[in-house]
């Protein structure tokens, strides 16, 4: 019977998954031309997600939670792994969101490339579809179990999060600047 509603309830987030994916490709706007504004804020939003993937392991560091096990009261550990807990799920949501950005910007950029290549696209995509997966799977276990018993998935996260952003980067190497279009004009209210 566990077995069923574990399937279950993977098929609905597989459900909610795909919807959220169908409108969120509706919302966006695929056929606007990338411009050079477009392309520096990926690369500080790459330049971001690097930083923030290499400083973030500190929340899920064990020792800090022995640390505070020997030394504190039952009241200091429930409120720092109360804090632990709410500073990753903020960090897991905003690394989720970047990712997106740079998933939505690179497709965008893919007609700007020198030689695209539809099977490194797919693949791409892929690696993304189960980035998001993991994410909102991490995003669960997150809220019920806590950062400390969730750091395998943790790594997995974070080195999916690395390899996307590795593979992006090359996707910006490969880029034709000159063919990007030029800043857009500020608005007048």
């Amino acid at each position: 019977m566990t077995g069923l509603i574990s399937i279950l309830l993977l098929g609905t987030l597989i459900l909610a998954l795909a919807g959220r994916l169908v409108l969120q490709s509706n919302r966006s706007n695929y056929t606007q031309p990338v411009t050079i504004e477009d392309f520096s804020r990926s690369r500080a939003a790459l330049g971001s997600v690097f930083v923030e993937t290499m400083t973030i392991r500190r929340i899920f560091s064990a020792e800090d939670m022995e640390y505070i096990s020997r030394t504190g009261t039952s009241n200091v550990q429930d409120f720092f792994v109360s804090e632990r807990k709410q500073l990753a799920m903020k960090w897991l949501r905003n690394t989720r969101k970047q990712v997106g950005q740079l998933m939505d910007i690179h497709l965008r950029l893919a007609s700007y490339t020198y030689e695209p290549n539809a099977k490194f696209e797919f693949r791409l995509t892929i690696n993304y579809l189960c980035f998001v997966v993991v994410t909102n799977v991490q995003l669960v276990l997150l809220w019920s179990r806590g950062p400390f018993e969730a750091v395998r998935i943790v790594t997995y996260t974070l080195r999916a999060a690395e390899h996307f952003c590795t593979v992006f980067s090359v996707r910006l190497e490969k880029i034709d600047v000159a063919k990007l279009a030029p800043e857009r004009k500020a608005r007048t209210v």
